[in-house]
């Protein structure tokens, strides 16, 4: 049984900040890395952006589960797209060497971005939502792969898609990791 002197040192000690109590982090609290392209995808060449991975995210990566109803979703964010109707741009993580001519079935890929319409003038552009997980995993898997510190998402223009002049602006890259629920 506590007696009155402990329960209001206590209280003292917590009202005047001599005992501080972090708050908890909370462990269903979504991690969000976010990164911008130095310019647009200009013709075939990638464009790669390096996001910088706090120690929470990149472990949260690392200790990615291999069934993905074990583990927490991963989303990458590719937002204000400006792209021709008819083009088409290829996702890779950890694959600055990406090329046009790069396989969907190479595990660094993440997915696909269409346009169907010209954008509108002084639109803010398309965003779109993948999924990284999958490709994640596969890397982790396959390849023993373990992000460091850093993630570089590559983007590429699919040949053919778009003329070869094409400039497709894209405002930023955003990798966010959500725990799953308990």
């Amino acid at each position: 049984m506590l007696s009155r002197r402990p329960v209001l040192l206590l209280t003292l000690a917590l009202g005047s900040g001599l005992l501080a109590i972090p708050p908890a982090v909370a462990a269903d609290s979504p991690l969000s890395i976010e990164g911008t392209p130095g310019g647009p995808l200009v013709g075939s060449a990638p464009t790669t952006v390096t996001l910088q991975l706090s120690s929470e995210a990149a472990k949260a990566i690392r200790k990615l589960p291999d069934r993905a109803s074990d583990g927490p979703a991963v989303r990458l964010a590719v937002q204000g797209v400006k792209a021709p109707a008819g083009a088409s741009i290829h996702v890779f993580v950890n694959l600055p060497g990406a090329a046009g001519e790069t396989p969907i079935e190479d595990p660094h890929y993440v997915g696909n971005i269409s346009s169907f319409e010209d954008p509108a003038p002084g639109s803010a552009g398309d965003d779109a939502l993948l999924d990284a997980a999958p490709a994640l995993r596969g890397l982790k898997k396959a390849e023993r792969l373990l992000p460091g510190d850093t993630l570089a998402v590559t983007l590429v223009v699919v040949p053919g898609s778009a003329p070869a002049d094409v400039s497709i602006s894209v405002e930023k890259i955003v990798l966010t990791i959500t725990p799953q629920p308990r």
